[in-house]
């Protein structure tokens, strides 16, 4: 039971993110591209996330290439829509919110296009280099 649960929590997850996504693709055609998302998406993408998971993982038991992998792909950025919600909810100037909606919406639909064309690629990289698991031995999962 718990597992067809589980189960069912997951696919009511992904749907959840296909709407989302849906959602953040329909309001980025509403708005145009700022101008500073050419600097901005980059730096967040290739030295902000990299650098500050980096400096979370240290001391932990993962590989360097786990560590890579992880900073490369970071966590679901889906939740910068939920801050900017809450920005907007709390009373942020409406030019400001205007603004910094066009530069998050930006930088997600990005991250979407770049995360999904290089995650098979880097997966199929990264298990090639893992050792193979022996008959009957356990593997465990980080």
């Amino acid at each position: 039971m718990a597992q067809a649960v589980l189960g069912f929590n997951e696919q009511l997850e992904r749907i959840g993110e296909v709407a989302v996504v849906v959602l953040v693709g329909g309001l980025l055609a509403a708005s145009q591209m700022p101008l500073e998302a050419i600097w901005f998406v980059p730096l967040l993408l290739l030295v902000i996330r990299p650098l500050s998971v980096w400096l979370g993982l240290l001391g932990s038991h993962s590989s360097g290439s786990q560590r890579w992998l992880i900073a490369w792909f970071g966590i679901r950025g889906i939740g910068s829509v939920y801050y900017l919600a809450y920005a907007v909810h709390y009373g942020i100037e409406p030019a400001l919110a205007g603004r910094i909606a066009a530069l998050v919406l930006t930088t997600v639909a990005v991250s979407i296009v770049v995360h999904g064309i290089s995650v098979t690629p880097l997966m199929r990289r990264y298990r090639s280099k893992q050792p193979e698991p022996q008959r009957g031995q356990v593997v465990e999962s980080s």
